[in-house]
């Protein structure tokens, strides 16, 4: 499966009423985005071995953070911000979530995504790559 397929979901999840539906939107576009580069990671051979699971989300940010590359660092920042959504959704149901609020993060999801895969090429990627692996092994996720 298409990681980038849950922004359908959540596309059309946003539209409709309820709390939920808002809340859930917001989830699967964190997760389109997040799962998107944990898949792409795993792609260019940057796979934390040590604890996979563990640590699993700051293992993709942090990565994308401590590259050097202004397209990762920038993904790194959306991601932050989806993370945030997303755990207002799930966690604080004592406040209203907003429909826009769901809008809101299926944008930022599918800004991420089309902005790293129209700005990267194969030069910025191996940058990515050796910084991003530097910094898994100084983790010790590697």
């Amino acid at each position: 499966m298409d990681p980038a397929d849950f922004l359908k979901t959540a596309d059309l999840l946003k539209t409709q009423s309820e709390q939920a539906h808002f809340r859930t939107s917001a989830g699967r576009s964190y997760y389109a985005a997040f799962l998107y580069f944990r898949e792409y990671f795993k792609r260019l051979g940057l796979k934390k071995t040590k604890q996979p699971s563990k640590d699993a989300h700051a293992f993709v940010i942090q990565c994308l953070q401590f590259s050097k590359v202004d397209e990762c660092v920038k993904a790194a920042q959306y991601l932050r911000d989806l993370q945030q959504v997303r755990e207002d959704a799930d966690y604080h149901l004592n406040r209203e979530f907003s429909q826009s609020e769901a809008e809101d993060a299926f944008l930022k999801a599918k800004k991420v995504l089309s902005i790293y895969e129209e700005d990267m090429n194969t030069e910025k990627e191996k940058v990515f790559c050796n910084n991003a692996i530097a910094f898994a092994k100084l983790k010790d996720w590697m």
